[in-house]
């Protein structure tokens, strides 16, 4: 039961880079950053060891929105300056460092944490005038849909030996996006790829909106409190996709 999660999450998440050619790599953040992945990873879960494993496993990801908010500005910020290798070498030292201050506090505090980052990220991240990006390659679209099953893989395997806090842990490091943005530096360049960042920010609301869900909603729904949560990431969804930078298509471009 569980491979069909997995085989699953690469159809689910290619439109992100049919977004950016489209409509930027900010968009394609935004799209990228959305708990689709994680969504397959919630029931991957569930069906291998429980209700209570997925909602264990989605608080403990909503309680890391912080520190994902913290690897896009960091990784946005060196990525820019010093490129991509050592970009994404801060971005996951800030993640891991962000999770270690995390840990030790109630997570009502954890939560709350979340809600002046998603105001302070996005300002933090320079600003860029959005641009539709170069012509898909095949192979970008490869590795981001092998970016989404790696995190259904992670998330069942970590929760099978570690536990589903860990997992949650793991699954909520922003593979997909991380993995989109380095395809779009290798093809765009560097800011480029910190628009990928910024669209990540812009996201986690529908992240967090998602894992909340999911644990108010699961011991009395099971596996229909992952609908429920992907109702209530449509509904944030729309107030968040309203402050993302989105490049004007090419035939209306001045």
């Amino acid at each position: 039961m569980v491979i069909v999660p997995v085989l699953l999450a690469p159809f689910m998440m290619a439109s992100a880079t049919m977004v950016e050619r489209r409509l930027g790599p900010s968009a394609a953040g935004w799209v990228a950053a959305l708990p689709v992945g994680f969504a397959i990873a919630v029931v991957a879960v569930s069906l291998d060891a429980g209700g209570r494993a997925a909602s264990t496993m989605a608080l403990s990801a909503a309680t890391h929105v912080p520190a994902q908010l913290c690897f896009a500005v960091v990784f946005a910020g060196v990525l820019a300056r010093r490129g991509v290798l050592v970009g994404l070498a801060a971005g996951a030292l800030a993640y891991l460092a962000a999770s270690l201050l995390l840990a030790p506090l109630p997570t009502l505090l954890a939560l709350g944490l979340s809600m002046p980052a998603f105001r302070l990220a996005p300002r933090m991240i320079a600003a860029n005038r959005p641009r539709v990006g170069s012509p898909r390659r095949w192979a970008i679209t490869a590795m981001t849909c092998a970016a989404a099953s790696a995190v259904v893989g992670a998330a069942v395997l970590t929760s099978r030996v570690a536990g589903p806090a860990t997992a949650g842990a793991v699954a909520a490091f922003p593979t997909v996006t991380t993995t989109l943005a380095v395809a779009v530096v290798a093809r765009d360049g560097r800011r480029a790829g910190a628009d990928v960042c910024a669209g990540l920010t812009r996201s986690l609301p529908c992240y967090l909106t998602f894992c909340i869900v999911v644990v108010a909603t699961e011991p009395r729904v099971g596996l229909l409190a992952t609908v429920a949560a992907l109702l209530g990431c449509v509904i944030t969804g729309r107030l968040t996709w309203r402050s993302v930078p989105v490049a004007p298509h090419p035939a209306t471009a001045s």
